[in-house]
């Protein structure tokens, strides 16, 4: 009787020991199982991502080759939104339809350069002149390759705490953007300044150099250069993202403090641009007249005609331009699970176009 009760239990220690190796074994299992999918996932994810990347880069050649088509077929004197370029994005599926392809071009002389806001004025020039050379720039423009451009100068020679006449063309620009902020337009526009020009002194009450930035909890110091990229407002002082978000349609940034704002690309729901260089206008006789684009664009005479008066600004000399030399191609491409974005500027050099800059992400 003892042995049977003593067979009984060994039988049931070895099940108990059974289950337990198995129920080890089967943990161990799908921890390895879970693990191979994560590697599977993670590898699939890299080769779509790398897929992506290389369609978006295609992106940038055509978006080249369709740009320096048109306007060498086109014979177009200016550049202007009645043109294919600047109509809705185009989409292009890829991969037997496993993804898509979209990208579009933005005139990046329709939104205000935040570097334009240490640009030296200009003398005054007449409406002939100026008329002129916004007409030839694209048959006579020699510029450097992309490789030689000159660094752009970030010296200011103003006199201790005058205002830039970009620092008031921007404060005028977001005023009625950020009605509900508590910093003033143009507290911020001063922080831009101080955050760009060389120098290490404040501009006047307002301004901030090295010695607010190095106060903070997290310390660092002002660029001392050119935006390399609107998001870097957001560590400029009175800056948020609230504000941000209200004024980045409107701002943009390139690797110069040239100001021109070209008439015949700028939206007419954003006449504001337009209209900041200007005197003894409205804002609605700007809306109008880019509402009403002739179909080849408007030269300086022919926009002032529209407008039924008004003149160019003291701070505006040297911004109104009607071509263009500067735009941006944004390419989105999605490959199953990978997706990429990259943002080229280009320089238009008589009809051909070179990349100067690429951003990757959104």
């Amino acid at each position: 009787m003892k042995q049977l009760k003593s067979n009984h239990r060994a039988k049931g220690l070895a099940l108990i020991t059974v289950l337990i190796i198995f129920a080890v074994l089967s943990i161990l299992a799908v921890h390895i199982l879970n693990r191979q999918n994560l590697h599977n996932s993670r590898t699939a994810n890299i080769i779509n991502n790398s897929r992506a990347y290389q369609y978006m880069y295609g992106a940038e050649v055509f978006a080249k080759s369709m740009l320096q088509q048109y306007f060498e077929q086109s014979k177009d004197k200016r550049v202007h939104r009645n043109q294919p370029w600047a109509q809705a994005p185009m989409t292009f599926p890829i991969e037997q339809n496993l993804g898509q392809l979209e990208g579009s071009i933005r005139d990046m002389h329709s939104c205000f350069n935040l570097n334009s806001i240490i640009m030296q004025p200009q003398q005054a020039a007449s409406n002939t002149d100026d008329n002129n050379q916004s007409d030839q720039l694209t048959e006579q423009s020699h510029l450097p390759p992309v490789q030689t451009l000159p660094t752009p100068n970030t010296k200011v020679d103003t006199e201790f705490g005058e205002k830039l006449a970009g620092e008031k063309l921007f404060s005028k620009l977001i005023e009625p953007l950020i009605s509900q902020s508590e910093v003033s337009p143009d507290a911020l526009a001063t922080a831009v300044r101080d955050w760009i020009d060389d120098d290490s002194e404040p501009t006047g009450v307002d301004g901030a150099e090295d010695y607010t930035y190095t106060g903070l909890q997290i310390p660092y110091r002002t660029s001392n250069t050119l935006l390399a990229h609107t998001s870097e407002l957001m560590v400029i002082k009175g800056f948020t993202a609230e504000i941000y978000d209200s004024i980045k349609d409107y701002i943009c940034v390139l690797p110069s403090d040239e100001g021109d704002i070209n008439v015949n690309t700028v939206d007419p729901d954003k006449a504001e641009l337009v209209w900041i260089l200007l005197e003894d206008v409205e804002l609605s006789q700007v809306q109008q007249a880019l509402q009403e684009l002739p179909e080849d664009g408007y030269d300086e005479s022919s926009f002032f005609e529209a407008l039924g008066g008004g003149k160019v600004s003291e701070e505006g000399r040297g911004r109104l331009k009607f071509n263009s030399k500067y735009m941006q191609m944004t390419a989105t491409a999605m490959v199953q699970s990978g997706r990429a974005q990259m943002q080229s500027l280009l320089i238009k050099n008589n009809n051909e176009f070179q990349v100067v800059a690429r951003h990757i992400g959104d």
